[in-house]
């Protein structure tokens, strides 16, 4: 029977669900969203910080030498320090019922899903998913696959006259991403290496499934893990991986390859306060779970260890 006290004892059941509803929903992993892997999230500032001062490292500068055992002229290294400022934003997210779905499940012993809360969660996940790669452009905000201090090279064309890679042979799609990991190592005097490398869709299908020639099963993605300069110079697997992002990241809109060396101290995406539930509360008929979160933009703190190439 419908009782006056129907909205309280509602709520009261709602925020009892949430005991066991949001814990499940922050242990659970949501592995089609790629930034935990490829951009390293730091936690470590305040959760109500409004701004984050970091410096931008270009190359090392100084080199060891030779001293007297009483000498007073150690060498020192130092580096090319530019000043930056992330701006730390709010964000929300949330769930609800009515008060209809919260009496009918409270009278008949029926146990809430954590359906509305998941779908919650994942849509934090993509907006997160979205700023480490893309940035927030209407804050001003860049991010791994287009920062404006990263150097953007132009791919050089193939035996076809022209530079996308579906034109290009295996050996030449090589030679394109030898030449950026290259750069990287040569630019920096050998101290930088780029271990990891981003795609587009369409570029990492056409690799991971273009063969090196019709008699042999060996893709042309198999060919580079083996004979990229990164893994010929230190036996360790270069990372490669297709995010979205990149189709049109690249000078007029074309495709861009992006590599890096990934690492916190190369770059990173500060999230002072991940998402975080606030208690439920009623509005009129229906029962709302806010979630708030804070973050700022990706911070690239060595561009000399990252490198995009367009045009492929």
């Amino acid at each position: 029977m419908f009782t006056t006290d129907a909205p309280a004892l509602a709520l009261n059941f709602l925020r009892t669900a949430q005991n066991y509803i949001e814990p499940g929903i922050y242990a659970r992993q949501y592995p089609d969203f790629q930034y935990r892997e490829l951009v390293p999230v730091d936690n470590s500032a305040p959760d109500w910080t409004t701004a984050i001062d970091f410096f931008s490292m270009g190359d090392d500068v100084g080199q060891a030498r030779e001293v007297s055992a009483d000498g007073d002229d150690i060498p020192f290294v130092d580096f090319k320090l530019d000043s930056g400022n992330s701006r730390v934003f709010m964000a929300g997210i949330g769930y609800r019922y009515n008060l209809q779905e919260l009496a009918h499940a409270q009278a008949y012993g029926i146990r809430l899903e954590s359906d509305r809360a998941d779908a919650a969660r994942r849509k934090y996940e993509l907006f997160v998913d979205n700023v480490a790669f893309l940035g927030r452009p209407k804050l001003g905000m860049t991010g791994l696959l287009n920062a404006t201090n990263v150097t953007a090279l132009t791919a050089a064309n193939g035996a076809s006259g022209t530079a996308t890679w579906t034109t290009k042979t295996a050996d030449e799609i090589l030679a394109d991403v030898n030449s950026v990991l290259s750069v990287i190592f040569t630019a920096s005097n050998g101290i930088e290496q780029a271990n990891t490398v981003l795609l587009d869709q369409d570029r990492y299908a056409l690799i991971a499934t273009k063969r090196l020639d019709a008699t042999m099963t060996t893709t042309v993605l198999e060919h580079i893990q083996r004979a990229n300069i990164y893994t010929q110079r230190t036996g360790l697997p270069l990372t490669i991986r297709a995010v979205f992002g990149l189709e049109t990241a690249g000078a007029g809109s074309t495709h861009r390859l992006a590599a890096y060396r990934r690492s916190p101290d190369v770059v990173k995406i500060h999230i002072p306060m991940p998402l975080r539930w606030l208690q439920a509360e009623q509005r009129l008929l229906k029962f709302e779970v806010p979630g708030i979160f804070r973050l700022g933009s990706v911070e690239i703190r060595r561009p000399g260890a990252v490198r995009y190439l367009d045009g492929i």
